[in-house]
């Protein structure tokens, strides 16, 4: 996964600065790069759930007594903490006046 970077950060790196993802993941053992890639696409899907939730000017709160569940929950969706079924997506989205679509790539 080599993504351009920018010039201030590819600098950073050059100087010593920083050091590159890719070298960090290089000294976790394979089964910990699979369990930090799975937590990170965890937080990928509930980053962009906030997202979702922010945009539409919806409070946990509110987004919580809409599909009728605690307020709490909907705190470890986005947290990543809590894992989701589709079910759940779709009720998120019907929620929030939203349509649920994936995609495999």
């Amino acid at each position: 996964m080599n993504q351009k970077r920018s010039a201030k950060i590819q600098k950073a790196i050059d100087e010593g600065r920083l050091i590159p993802h890719e070298e960090v993941m290089k000294r976790f053992s394979k089964k910990d790069r699979e369990e930090i890639d799975q937590k990170v696409r965890y937080l990928r899907a509930s980053m962009e759930l906030r997202r979702l939730r922010q945009e539409v000017n919806y409070s946990q709160e509110a987004l919580a007594k809409k599909m009728n569940v605690k307020r709490s929950f909907i705190a470890r969706i986005e947290s990543g903490m809590q894992n989701v079924t589709l079910e759940t997506l779709y009720r998120i989205a019907d929620a929030m006046g939203k349509e649920f679509h994936f995609a495999f790539k």
